[in-house]
């Protein structure tokens, strides 16, 4: 795509024949014109607190546009400045780096064992299992009785 804009193809031939966004497509061809093909194998970078919160002060205190602060970056798009203005006015302007992967599983360990239960409550399960169980039985039986009370009436 940007060897065809080096070739003189205009822009909008270039858009229309890769069927992408056109403010996507001016910011990519900005970055690339600033930093050239190469930026598009750089390793990725993990952004720290204290540069996403330069980044934020040249937007909010400096009225920079989102987009010339993400040029400046190096950034692939300006939605990252965007998300990371709308997270530092969410945490009422506090930056907080969000923990990295999936959060762990509960597992029981040693130390987060299931406590045990006391003796009073191990007796209240106990019988409330078997008040269940008698339920269950109970209406098993009435059931039972009426099969064979209806068994008897037709035997009659």
């Amino acid at each position: 795509m940007y060897h065809l804009y080096q070739k003189g193809y205009g822009y909008e031939k270039i858009k229309e024949y890769y069927l992408i966004n056109s403010a996507y497509f001016y910011y990519l061809m900005s970055v690339l014109e600033r930093y050239g093909t190469a930026w598009l194998n750089r390793p990725r970078h993990k952004w720290t607190s204290q540069e996403k919160k330069k980044a934020i002060d040249c937007v909010l205190i400096n009225h920079e546009s989102l987009e010339n602060v993400a040029l400046d970056l190096g950034l692939s798009s300006s939605g990252a400045v965007a998300n990371w203005i709308r997270i530092y006015q969410k945490n009422d302007y506090n930056i907080t780096d969000k923990p990295l992967g999936r959060p762990r599983k509960k597992t029981i360990t040693k130390h987060n064992k299931q406590k045990e239960l006391e003796p009073k409550d191990k007796k209240i399960k106990e019988l409330e299992r078997k008040l269940l169980y008698l339920r269950a039985e109970n209406a098993y039986l009435k059931a039972l009785r009426e099969l064979t009370n209806e068994k008897q009436k037709k035997q009659k």
